[in-house]
């Protein structure tokens, strides 16, 4: 009887850690502020680079394609060995926190090196130059990543204060990207005399250093809390039955499949600047419609824990989706410029209106991404006793990869098909106005995502972790950590 009520004990002592709460406002703006550096850079990197190579630079877009492709193969082994290195770490420092800083060599060598490269060399030279930085860049990134993900979900066990963190960090994002969406006005607006190009690589060090600082501000910051699998424990389980065990975890597929569909939003992303470039005449007005698009994240975001409690997690990530897959596909079918092309600031007026009815729900698109794949950690916990984020993460971070890639192939695939140039002139950008290439380009930037935003829609249905099923799980997840308590919130480590 006394052994009984003493394990009693243990789960409800259990069920009142995961119910407390740990983080305070300070080492709250701790996380925000030690991704900063990072969504920073993948706003500029993500709206910029790929535009600068071809125009620029003057690599080809099938090149770029192609290096990509070769990374992706080459990159299989780094990917494969990651997870289980991750998920066995155990240092003084934790379990996660020392990648932050340990990649960060490898990172800046294979993002700083492509916007210094010089121009007019064969395409050739720049097919191995570009498979070499992106491989390097890629090696960084298969430690990075998961461990950056899986430290969000070991600050705290209570689940509702990692989804109140998780809005936080979401919410803060919307003013964290206000400084590369800003750029474009440096191209459009600095003076002739400057060249586009070197306006460019400045803004690329710029944003360089800030990933620099914060990811070094994050390891010195942040600590791990939820209480870890021993070494011995993990021993117990090998390597690989831990990927049989995470290759039957249903969430995790719909999630990656779901995924998988991200490839739309890469290729729009990649014309984004051929858009505004050639359909309106300035990269700027990219920054002008950016400041209306974005306001109503800032209304309906804090409301996303509480439509989380009211719809369940699975369903408010599926209506995000929805509203912004169907609008771009609205947007498809109405055309870039309904009112005439002699009517420009109408267009304009259009296309801001639309965009930011699009994108009214991509903060909680995020959100709920990030949400999910906590519960689908938990999940795996649940059924296991283990956590295996690492190897999950890994694999997630993959299948992120190779999304990337085959938004890069298709791409530059259809980029080169379609015939779309943007012109680099004596040092300016210059405007295209053939009507067969501006209707190729607003398909790209209109149909692709539209498509890919639907589908997700329909594919985060079927995402089984919800409702009476989750609860049940975090219910039996206070038992099986009772017996790895870490009292009064204190970091475990060995």
């Amino acid at each position: 009887m006394a052994e009984v009520v003493a394990k009693q004990t243990k789960v409800d002592k259990q069920l009142e850690q995961q119910n407390k709460f740990y983080l305070s406002p300070k080492e709250m703006a701790s996380y925000i502020l030690s991704g900063v550096g990072d969504k920073n850079w993948e706003t500029f990197s993500g709206a910029n680079a790929d535009f600068y190579y071809r125009t620029i630079i003057g690599a080809e877009a099938a090149t770029l394609s192609t290096a990509s492709v070769i990374c992706t193969f080459a990159d299989t082994f780094d990917n494969a060995i990651s997870g289980p290195i991750i998920d066995r770490t155990r240092t003084r420092w934790g379990r996660v926190r020392p990648f932050l800083i340990l990649t960060l060599p490898l990172w800046i060598i294979s993002n700083f090196f492509p916007w210094i490269l010089p121009s007019g060399i064969s395409q050739f030279a720049y097919l191995g130059i570009f498979s070499v930085l992106y491989y390097i860049g890629s090696i960084a990134n298969s430690f990075y990543n998961p461990a950056y993900s899986a430290l969000l979900f070991n600050l705290t066990p209570n689940v509702n204060e990692r989804n109140r963190l998780i809005a936080a960090d979401t919410y803060v994002d919307l003013f964290g990207v206000w400084i590369p969406s800003l750029f474009p006005f440096l191209i459009d607006f600095m003076p002739q005399s400057v060249s586009r190009q070197s306006i460019y690589i400045g803004g690329a060090v710029f944003f360089i250093i800030l990933v620099i600082i914060f990811r070094i501000y994050g390891f010195f910051t942040l600590r791990e809390r939820v209480p870890l699998a021993s070494r011995q424990e993990m021993n117990e389980v090998s390597v690989w039955k831990s990927i049989k065990i995470v290759a039957k975890c249903q969430p995790m597929w719909i999630l990656l499949i779901k995924g998988f569909f991200e490839v739309g939003r890469g290729i729009s992303s990649r014309v984004q600047n051929d858009f505004w470039l050639n359909c309106y005449g300035k990269v700027s007005y990219s920054t002008i419609s950016g400041l209306f698009t974005g306001l109503p994240s800032y209304f309906v975001l804090p409301l996303a824990p509480k439509l989380t409690r009211k719809m369940g997690l699975k369903n408010l990530g599926s209506l995000s989706y929805a509203v912004g897959g169907i609008s771009y596909l609205v947007m498809w079918v109405i055309g870039y410029n309904p009112f005439g092309e002699e009517h420009l600031v109408l267009n304009l007026i259009y296309i801001t209106v639309m965009l930011t009815f699009a994108g009214s729900f991509n903060s909680v698109q995020r959100y709920c991404n990030t949400a999910l794949t906590g519960d689908m950690y938990d999940y795996v916990e649940w059924k296991t006793g283990i956590r295996n984020e690492g190897i999950m993460s890994a694999a997630m971070g993959y299948i992120n990869l190779f999304v990337n890639q085959v938004s890069t192939l298709l791409s530059g695939g259809l980029i080169t098909f379609l015939g779309i140039k943007s012109k680099y002139i004596g040092g300016q950008l210059v405007r295209q106005t053939d009507p067969v290439m501006l209707r190729n380009i607003w398909g790209l930037f209109t149909l692709s995502i539209g498509l890919g935003r639907t589908i997700e829609a329909i594919l985060l249905l079927f995402f089984k972790v919800h409702g009476k099923t989750r609860e049940k799980m975090m219910q039996d997840l206070a038992k099986t950590r009772a017996a790895k308590i870490v009292d009064g919130g204190e970091e475990q480590t060995e």
